[in-house]
């Protein structure tokens, strides 16, 4: 039994489900505006769908992948001979329809809002090898889930700032892959600006608002200027690990840091609105760091 959890959770790269559990608290806290109405039953349910989807979507990617990992990543547990694929796709296909059907029934989010959810993460899976412009599916999976959380509790509507962060989100997820792929070529002489700029987007953008909120008082101005930091200190120091091709296997490192640090451009969100429910974000930063050592991120 044990060695078949592991063998779920390696499939699910479970070092990735603090991102879903702050990407689901902070659009929820955000979104509603006023903390006092929180459902808090509510955050329950939305964080194990939200997980259930995650966790399908990246078993099912194995399923879609397993003659390429045959070939290039023996070290999965389909070419490994650690599972079947048949329970692969069975478990894939029934986490994505329980998650879903716990996020519409359990947690009230809007069907609508779901079913596109679980579209994109479905197309993503079965085009992320075949087009190179299915990155901007998978950020657009993450921005779908902050939109479906946000909604929450049949909260249907949805604040300009939820529009904002999780549209910002989607393009740092975007950078993520398109940072990670220029410096794995050959020749990188001729350097493109946009991914850097899409991963320090979430700071440029905490930097506005700090400006455009005059968020000049001490009680106001400190969280945001520690969650910028937080964030930047952390996207910057993956750059460098991806950079420095003298660090074996130095792209994963750096990749697998700025996945985790989804939780801190969470963290940044929550410090411009509700700061309080910000350091629950960086614990999750610090738990996925964790969880990376025994399951890999990518």
């Amino acid at each position: 039994m044990r060695v078949f959890l592991n063998i779920i959770l390696t499939l699910s790269r479970a070092s990735n489900l603090p991102t879903i559990w702050t990407n689901c608290l902070a659009a929820w806290v955000i979104n509603q505006g006023n903390i006092h109405d929180l459902e808090w039953g509510v955050l329950g349910w939305l964080l194990l769908g939200g997980s259930l989807i995650y966790s399908a979507g990246c078993i099912l990617n194995d399923a879609f992948d397993q003659k390429f990992d045959a070939e290039f990543n023996q070290h999965r547990p389909i070419p490994a001979g650690k599972i079947t694929p048949a329970k692969v796709w069975v478990m894939g296909m029934a986490g994505m329809g329980m998650g879903g059907l716990i996020l519409i029934f359990r947690a009230g989010c809007p069907a609508l809002w779901v079913l596109l959810l679980v579209v994109a993460v479905l197309v993503y899976d079965i085009l992320h090898k075949k087009w190179k412009g299915s990155v901007w599916i998978m950020g657009s999976c993450r921005t779908l889930l902050w939109l479906v959380a946000g909604t929450a509790g049949d909260h249907s509507g949805l604040e300009l700032n939820t529009v904002i962060i999780s549209t910002t989100l989607g393009l740092y997820v975007v950078g993520i892959s398109l940072y990670a792929r220029g410096e794995a070529k050959p020749n990188t002489d001729d350097k493109n600006l946009l991914p850097v700029l899409l991963l320090f987007l979430p700071c440029l953008l905490g930097l506005y608002r700090v400006f455009d909120l005059q968020l000049f008082e001490p009680e106001n101005l400190f969280p945001a200027l520690f969650g910028m930091l937080f964030m930047g200190w952390h996207v910057g120091r993956a750059v460098q690990i991806i950079r420095n091709r003298k660090i074996p296997g130095g792209i994963g490192a750096g990749v697998s840091l700025l996945l985790a640090s989804i939780c801190a451009l969470d963290g940044l969100a929550l410090c411009f609105h509700h700061p309080p429910f910000a350091p629950y974000c960086y614990l999750f930063f610090l738990i996925s760091l964790i969880l990376q050592k025994k399951f890999a991120a990518t």
